[in-house]
């Protein structure tokens, strides 16, 4: 028991703020996007880019969890239990949900339309397989867990070969090439498909996601090179801020949009900067504790929010309409209130019932298995 407390100190204490609180801002912003586009509430004109480009949290996800595993797993190479203990804190600290997300699922599907998945799908997304196989997927914006899983299962390599800031550069160049050409020929293809699929895989693959990995592992040797180095923070905040804010409230993303998707590398490349400089000198929002908090339940919100949303739609409308007399598309954002604290109650619930439980289990295993 002593050993399994220590365990939990030493997590604790490698905690990024920053980072942590980043992962809470990922998650109240795909909340805030799923409302527009499941949730059909429309924001004022001057939020727009909350419909437009809040979407592109998933992909602030995909930074994150590449320099929180750069960040975590590093100390950890010259153990020699480091691999087992990696696979195992992964597979527990994903699998205990996202099962339960595949079981509830199933089990609504047969109860609203009489049938459940296949059982080659079930097998596909209980294996976390299902990221390489197009539109095999079973629960809502479980996707990014798809191509998570595939980035898991190859960060070994990568972590152990790429060792400097150098090769880490010759990486996150590669992945930028790999990354806006397959999402260029996927996405011809889509287009020319007829008629054409309701989901576009050149945005829900693994390989055109590539590069936001490789961008979060940049951004970790960046801020180990960097770490006392104020132009280079000060350069780090500088782009992240120029770069975010000009997507958000311009159209530049609009103007160098093309079938490579050039918009979105260069939200990668802000949302980058945004890690890099928040790992090293975090603002007093996002390592808040309420921030900390979202962050640490980022999971169960992401899972849960898209389901609760579509479940309250219709009432939701309603509330709307109440309040749009006196509020006009501002009621989105008291909308927005009451679905926050109904997503936060349930991923409470969810958290402290099957999250923690799971992530407690992986640990007490990767301890006995260094007994």
């Amino acid at each position: 028991m002593q050993q399994i407390e220590t365990v939990v100190v030493q997590k604790q204490e490698r905690l990024l703020p920053g980072i942590h609180g980043l992962r809470g801002t990922a998650a109240l912003a795909v909340v805030l996007y799923h409302l527009v586009h499941v949730g059909s509430m429309k924001p004022p004109d001057v939020f727009g880019f909350i419909g437009r480009d809040f979407g592109y949290s998933v992909h602030l996800f995909f930074v994150l969890s590449a320099f929180s595993l750069m960040y975590s797993t590093q100390p950890t190479l010259g153990r020699p239990n480091w691999l087992a203990a990696y696979l195992t804190k992964r597979f527990f600290r994903i699998a205990p949900l996202f099962y339960c997300m595949i079981v509830f699922e199933a089990g609504r599907q047969w109860v609203m339309g009489g049938a459940a998945p296949p059982l080659t799908t079930l097998l596909l997304n209980f294996s976390f397989a299902f990221g390489a196989v197009p539109f095999s997927g079973i629960v809502w914006g479980g996707w990014s867990v798809g191509v998570e899983m595939i980035f898991y299962a190859i960060f070994p390599v990568l972590i152990l070969q790429l060792r400097d800031h150098r090769s880490a550069l010759a990486f996150l160049l590669l992945s930028l090439l790999v990354s806006y050409v397959t999402r260029a020929a996927l996405t011809a293809q889509h287009l020319a498909l007829t008629p054409q699929p309701k989901w576009d895989w050149s945005y829900f693959s693994f390989a055109p996601n590539l590069c936001f990995f490789a961008m979060g592992i940049y951004a970790f040797h960046v801020s180990r090179r960097f770490a006392a180095s104020a132009p280079v923070l000060n350069g780090l905040a500088a782009a992240a801020i120029v770069l975010i804010g000009a997507l958000l409230l311009t159209n530049l993303g609009k103007r160098i949009y093309t079938l490579g998707r050039p918009d979105i590398l260069l939200w990668g490349a802000g949302l980058a900067c945004l890690c890099a400089w928040q790992s090293l000198r975090p603002s007093r929002i996002f390592a808040s504790p309420a921030m900390a908090y979202l962050g640490e339940r980022s999971f169960s919100i992401y899972l849960l929010h898209p389901v609760i949303i579509a479940a309250a739609k219709d009432r939701l409308a309603g509330f709307y309409e109440l309040l749009q007399p006196a509020l006009g598309a501002y009621a989105y954002f008291a909308c927005a209130i009451l679905v926050v604290a109904i997503v936060l109650a349930a991923s409470e619930v969810s958290y402290r019932l099957v999250e923690a439980p799971g992530i407690r289990l992986g640990r007490r295993l990767i301890v006995r298995s260094t007994a």
